[in-house]
């Protein structure tokens, strides 16, 4: 089976971590400090801070933005569960809105109509590996007095008006889960040009532990630190992160001349002034298909082609998500998507033979 997904990862990770074993600094050290600073550099942003996860990164963001009890933050009903999870644990109420169809992202025209007194942040995430449309909602956001949270768990190395992704939002989210672009295994970061926030971030990561004073705490925090070991790997995938980008949209392109004529197979679109990272090459299967989405994924796995759906339901249809009784039809391109989309494999371990392989069994399907 050829996978969805697999991390590119070699000898030099490998000699990495043993050298933090055998320095005896296993937890947060040296390495997470350097990691820091070039993720960072990475992102064109002045801060970075390194945590556990990518859920740790969005909990501590919406923590030291302030946002809690019965405020309202807007995001996406079309993405991992994570984002609205994060929402939660602060508080606050997550207020879905539907996507654009073309980059699955928010749709930023449908969000100010979704802005009350409560609604404290706007949440947008880059799904797929596409920044959404952050011109439009950065202009909201100053409009109404909110934050933006960008949601990059899937768009390291992306850019969005040759800004890069990590850069777009008041405090920026990305996961170094297993499966990302680039990784650690499991880990996330934040980034963001605030000093404020970053010491806020730097605090609540380490149970609000005053960095003066041992066993002192400011107030409520968390252990979502990361440790050196990790940090270890996640520098010699940033080393790699320019060549990973670039290998993923060749593969891509392959991809779309391959199927630009298949009826009722969309591939992606990249929209004007933007990068995609291809965190997943996700198409669409229509009704002018000659198999039903569901029949062309079975295809293609018994074909030993791993095809996925990310994601295949919205958030609103779980009862600890829904706080103001959405309905299918309130969102008809999420609807739609949930039904039509499918993603294949795109990461930089593919061989040549592989990528042949799994375009001649599409178009032979």
């Amino acid at each position: 089976m050829i996978p969805i997904a697999k991390p590119y990862i070699n000898k030099a990770e490998q000699n990495a971590v043993i050298k933090v074993l055998q320095s005896g600094i296993i937890a947060r050290g040296p390495r997470v400090a350097e990691f820091e600073e070039k993720f960072a550099k990475a992102c064109d942003t002045k801060y970075a801070i390194a945590t556990s996860s990518g859920t740790a990164s969005l909990h501590v963001s919406l923590h030291v933005l302030g946002i809690g009890e019965g405020d309202e933050v807007i995001t996406t009903p079309f993405t991992f569960v994570a984002t609205a999870h994060s929402i939660l644990m602060v508080g606050a109420v997550p207020v879905f809105v539907d996507i654009d169809p073309v980059s699955f992202n928010l749709d930023a025209d449908l969000i100010e109509a979704k802005i009350t007194k409560k609604t404290k942040a706007i949440v947008a995430v880059n799904l797929y590996g596409q920044p959404a449309e952050y011109k439009k909602i950065n202009k909201l956001a100053k409009k109404y007095n909110l934050f933006v949270v960008e949601d990059a768990a899937q768009s390291i190395g992306s850019t969005y008006y040759k800004k890069a992704s990590g850069n777009l939002g008041d405090i920026s989210c990305f996961s170094l889960y297993a499966t990302k672009n680039i990784t650690t295994g499991e880990g996330g970061m934040i980034t963001t040009n605030s000093k404020d926030l970053n010491s806020k971030s730097i605090l609540f990561r380490h149970h609000s532990q005053n960095p003066k004073k041992a066993y002192g705490y400011a107030g409520l925090g968390f252990n979502y630190e990361t440790t050196d070991i990790s940090a270890a790997i996640g520098l010699e995938q940033l080393k790699k992160l320019k060549a990973i980008t670039k290998r993923r949209q060749i593969i891509a392109k392959e991809y779309d001349k391959a199927f630009e004529n298949i009826p009722g197979l969309i591939t992606p679109v990249v929209k004007n002034n933007r990068t995609h990272v291809y965190h997943q090459y996700t198409m669409r299967v229509t009704k002018d298909f000659k198999l039903s989405r569901n029949e062309f994924i079975a295809q293609l796995n018994s074909k030993a082609v791993m095809a996925r759906v990310y994601y295949p339901e919205a958030l609103y249809r779980f009862k600890h998500l829904n706080y103001f009784d959405y309905k299918a039809k309130d969102f008809p391109v999420v609807e739609q998507m949930i039904k039509e989309v499918v993603s294949i494999p795109i990461h930089p371990g593919l061989t040549t033979k592989q990528i042949k392989y799994i375009i001649k069994t599409i178009r032979n399907i």
